[in-house]
């Protein structure tokens, strides 16, 4: 299958899957816990969470969107060896409820057109879909109770109540 750049309508889906989460949140560039080793509280890490903390919100949508296409540029461009520059985009909210599975869906279809370069998984898009994935699978029916921590052989077995 080519590469190509998804639509305005896909980045617009994404977006409003991830507004529709309330609070879509990520770090970029990545924390590095390394600077300051077993000290989560440190003021260094504290310092850098701050700078680094992205955050969705309907004035932010333009730029995230924005970032997703410029992403999705590049991986194409890489694929065919090529110098396009990315079209400029404006959020447009998409009407209805996101559903956690279409959601999913969505967020892999552009992850497989948007990973043709090597700074992909250091890209902020990546960022961007790892959240959202997250946040997806967190609505999943049944996922909030189901039991995080196995402590027994029946986990597959046992009557869920």
């Amino acid at each position: 299958m080519s590469a190509f750049v998804v639509s305005d309508d896909h980045i617009d889906a994404l977006l409003t899957a991830g507004l529709h989460s309330r609070g879509l949140r990520w770090f970029w560039p990545e924390i590095d816990a390394a600077s300051d080793r077993g000290n989560w509280t440190s003021a260094a890490l504290q310092a850098q969470s701050e700078q680094r903390r992205r955050e969705l919100t309907i004035d932010t949508a333009g730029r995230v969107g924005a970032v997703l296409l410029a992403e999705n540029q590049r991986s194409v461009n890489h694929r065919y060896d090529e110098e396009e520059l990315e079209i400029p985009y404006l959020f447009r909210p998409v009407p209805g409820t996101p559903d956690p599975v279409t959601t999913l869906r969505i967020i892999a279809s552009y992850e497989y057109q948007a990973c043709e370069h090597p700074g992909w998984r250091s890209s902020e898009a990546y960022a961007i879909c790892d959240a959202l994935r997250h946040a997806a699978i967190a609505t999943l029916p049944g996922y909030a109770a189901a039991p995080g921590i196995v402590t027994g052989r029946d986990i597959f077995t046992a009557s869920r109540r």
